[in-house]
Parts: C-alpha cells; sequence; structure tokens
C-alpha cells in the first residue's frame, strides 16, 4: 500500500492540479458585457447624427450651372447647421462645390434650393460633411 501512496505522490507532483476556470470564466463574461455595453453606446451615439443632409432634386440649368434642392434636418434648432453640396461631372469627377448654411432657430426639418457654378457641365448632386454650426 506504501508503494501506492508514493506513486499517488509522484503523479501529483509530475502533474500538479488544474486551477477552476471559474474564474476566468467570471472575467471573460465581465469583460464582454462591458464590451458589449461599449459597442451599443458607439452604436447608438452614431446611429443618428446631429445633422443630415440629403439632395430632394437637382435640374442642369447649363453647362454652368445646376440647380440643387437640398433637405436638411437638425436635432437641435438652437444651432446653425452646414452642408456641403457638391456637384459631378459624368466622370465622377466634382466640378462644383457650394457650402450650404442654415441659421440657428426654425424648423427641424428645412429645405433650399441653390444654384450651383461648375466649371464643367454636371450630371448629378449631393451632399456631404455636414455639421452644427455655434
Amino acid at each position: 500500500m506504501g508503494r501506492m501512496e508514493t506513486d499517488a505522490e509522484r503523479i501529483a507532483r509530475r502533474y500538479p492540479a488544474r486551477r477552476p476556470l471559474a474564474d476566468w470564466r467570471l472575467l471573460a463574461v465581465v469583460l464582454a458585457a462591458i464590451g458589449l455595453g461599449w459597442i451599443g453606446w458607439v452604436a447608438f451615439q452614431g446611429a443618428v447624427p446631429p445633422v443630415v443632409a440629403r439632395v430632394d432634386a437637382f435640374q442642369v440649368i447649363s453647362d454652368t450651372e445646376i440647380e440643387v434642392t437640398v433637405a436638411l434636418e437638425r436635432e437641435d434648432t438652437s444651432r446653425g447647421a452646414r452642408c456641403l453640396l457638391y456637384v459631378q461631372a459624368v466622370s465622377y469627377e466634382r466640378v462644383g462645390e457650394l457650402e450650404v448654411k442654415v441659421p440657428a432657430g426654425g424648423d427641424h426639418h428645412t429645405k433650399q434650393t441653390v444654384i450651383v457654378r461648375t466649371f464643367k457641365p454636371g450630371t448629378s448632386a449631393a451632399a456631404e460633411d455636414c455639421r452644427p454650426t455655434d
């Protein structure tokens, strides 16, 4: 019987007992919950920008002018807003740009019709870089 205990002790020394994984699993669950919460918060904050613009219509007036109707939606009407309208040619190069500004006050939804001057015939218009102003 003494020989059995000696073998068991030798095996126990050679192969130490495993640590329970419960501590690591708990840590992993807590870190995953924090990470998912952070991702959800970032997604929610980025899902609704403070200023959004879209081009509702455009009409080519001449080879150097295009009329653009843009709709802006602001979250906070106490602040103004600005967006960059650009016109592209058939080759996708930008041939005209105009910054559209909306003063503070007014409605959440605003429409403006502007004329953008171009140096080549324009075929489409779009809005980008919309942000609130001070």
